[in-house]
C-alpha cells in the first residue's frame, strides 16, 4: 500500500507566458497553503483567483469574500492613521512619541536623542521586536493579554541599545506603541479607529480587528497541515496595531487601489508612501517598504495566516494575496507587480513505500537535551522536536525529506545490516545527526 501523495517535481515558474491563474493555483497544489485568495487591479480593472479551501475538514471553498488574518500588513493602517492625524494638525511626525502618551509610561533616551512619532512609524526607534516581558498565557494566542500594565513597565523600564533614529530594526512593539499612541490622543479604540478613518470611508465592511467580531467565513489558519487558533485582541490590548486586523481579497483591493488613485484619504496615503529612512536593501515610508524606488509593499504572517499587498504607481497596478498557510507568497506578489522578479522552486513530494515509511518512526538524540521524534501517521511522516509543535516531513527521495514550514531537510540513514541507524537534520548550513535510540 502506498501513501497518496505525487512524484518529485521541481521547478522555478518562471515562464513569463504562464497565465496568472496557473501561477497562483500551484501554491495549493505543490501543498504551500490549503488555499489563496488573490486579488489584481491592472488597466484600471480587478481579476480575482481563489483556489483551495478555507479549511481543510469541511471543504469550504476560498472566495475572494474569504476572510484572512492579514498580520503585520495592518502596520500600513496603523501609519495611515498617524498620518491623517498629522493632517489634521493632531500629531506630529517630528515631535517626541512622549507629548502623546501618558505621564506614566516614560519613553527612554539615549545620548539625549528622544524617540519620535517618525521613529516609530519608520521603525527606527531603537526599541527591540518584542518586549522583554512578553510572556503570553497562551501562546498560541499570544497578544490578546499584553496590556496597559505590562507596556508602561517595559517602556519605562528599558535602556536603549543605540540612539533613536540611528538604525533600522523591525519592531512589532514600536509599531504597537504607535498604535497605542493614536488610541491616546483620540481616546478611542484601536478598532473603533480604523473604523471610522479607514474602513467605512473605504468601504471597507469586512474588516475588523481580529476577535473583535464573529464572522462565519473567516479561514483555518495552518502551520503546515496543523490547525491553528486564531490570533485575537481586544480593547484591552495595547499593540493591536502591530497585527490585528482581519480582512478579506475584496476590502483589501478596495485598501490597495485607494492608495493609487484619488480616495477621501488618498492624501494621507501617499504621505505614509515617500520614503523616509533606509531599510536594509530597501527604503521605508511610514509602515511601507520600498523596493527598487517603485514597488510599495508589506507582508504579514500570524499563527496561521500569510499575505502580501503591493502597489506599482507607475504601472497603476496593485496586488494582495492571503493565504491560510505558514508558507509565505511574498515572490508571488512581488512576480505578479513584475515578472522580472523569479518565483521561487516549488515541489511536490515522490511516492515512498509506507512499509520504508514505517521504518523510520522513532526517537533520535541530537543531543541529551534535544531529540526529534518521527511518527508514521496517516498523511505520511511527521517529527516533533524538543518544545516544538509537530510538523510534516515531506519526500523528495526514499529516505530525503524536506520541511515546507521552515528551511531544512532530513535524510535517514542504515548502517551495514539495512537498520534506520540515525538521521541528519540540515538546516542553516548546520548538519545534525541524531542516534536513533527507540
Amino acid at each position: 500500500m502506498r501513501i497518496a501523495i505525487f512524484f518529485l517535481v521541481a521547478t522555478a515558474l518562471t515562464a513569463t507566458g504562464q497565465p496568472p491563474d496557473e501561477k497562483i493555483k500551484q501554491r495549493v497544489e505543490y501543498g504551500e497553503t490549503p488555499g489563496i485568495a488573490v486579488g489584481i487591479f491592472e488597466n484600471g480593472a480587478i481579476q480575482y483567483y481563489s483556489f483551495g479551501v478555507a479549511n481543510l475538514e469541511t471543504k469550504e471553498a476560498v472566495t475572494p469574500k474569504t476572510l484572512f488574518e492579514i498580520g503585520s500588513i495592518t502596520k500600513t493602517f496603523t501609519c495611515s492613521m498617524a498620518a491623517m492625524l498629522s493632517l489634521n494638525q493632531q500629531i506630529n511626525f517630528a515631535d517626541a512619541a512622549q507629548k502623546y502618551l501618558p505621564a506614566k509610561m516614560v519613553m527612554p533616551e539615549r545620548n539625549g536623542k528622544a524617540i519620535t512619532v517618525e521613529h516609530l512609524a519608520t521603525a527606527h526607534s531603537g526599541l527591540p521586536r518584542m518586549p522583554l516581558n512578553f510572556q503570553p498565557q497562551d501562546p498560541s494566542n499570544p497578544y490578546i493579554d499584553y496590556r496597559d500594565a505590562e507596556l508602561t513597565y517595559f517602556i519605562s523600564n528599558y535602556d536603549l541599545t543605540r540612539d533613536p533614529g540611528s538604525e533600522y530594526e523591525y519592531s512589532n512593539l514600536g509599531m504597537g506603541l504607535l498604535g497605542f499612541l493614536l488610541t491616546n490622543v483620540t481616546k478611542k479604540p484601536y478598532g473603533k479607529l480604523i473604523e471610522e478613518l479607514i474602513t467605512k470611508p473605504l468601504d471597507m465592511n469586512h474588516t475588523f480587528i481580529s476577535g473583535m467580531r464573529t464572522e462565519k467565513s473567516v479561514a483555518t489558519g495552518y502551520a503546515d497541515k496543523l490547525p491553528m487558533k486564531a490570533w485575537t485582541w481586544n480593547d484591552q490590548s495595547v499593540i493591536t496595531g502591530a497585527g490585528g486586523i482581519v480582512s478579506n481579497a475584496e476590502d483589501m483591493m478596495k485598501y490597495m487601489i485607494a492608495q493609487i488613485s484619488t480616495s477621501p484619504v488618498a492624501h494621507a496615503f501617499t504621505l505614509a508612501h515617500q520614503s523616509r529612512a533606509t531599510a536594509g536593501k530597501m527604503n521605508i515610508g511610514y509602515g511601507w517598504h520600498i523596493r527598487d524606488e517603485k514597488i510599495i509593499w508589506h507582508n504579514g504572517g500570524t499563527g496561521g495566516f500569510r499575505s502580501f499587498a503591493g502597489f506599482d504607481k507607475t504601472k497603476n497596478k496593485a496586488v494582495v494575496i492571503l493565504t491560510n498557510s505558514t508558507t509565505g507568497a511574498d515572490d508571488l506578489g512581488f512576480h505578479l507587480l513584475n515578472d522580472q522578479y523569479a518565483l521561487k522552486e516549488l515541489k511536490k513530494p515522490v511516492i515512498v513505500d509506507e512499509s520504508i515509511l514505517k521504518e523510520y518512526a522513532g526517537t533520535y538524540e541530537i543531543s541529551p537535551s534535544f531529540t526529534i521524534t518521527v511518527t508514521h501517521e496517516p498523511d505520511g511522516l511527521h517529527i516533533q522536536a524538543t518544545g516544538q509543535p509537530k510538523v510534516n516531513i515531506y519526500p523528495e527521495t526514499n529516505s530525503k525529506f524536506y520541511l515546507k514550514i521552515v528551511e531544512g531537510r532530513i535524510e535517514f540513514e542504515r548502517n551495514a545490516a539495512n537498520q534506520v541507524e540515525r538521521l541528519v537534520l540540515h538546516q542553516n548550513g548546520a548538519l545534525m545527526p541524531g542516534k536513533k535510540v527507540k
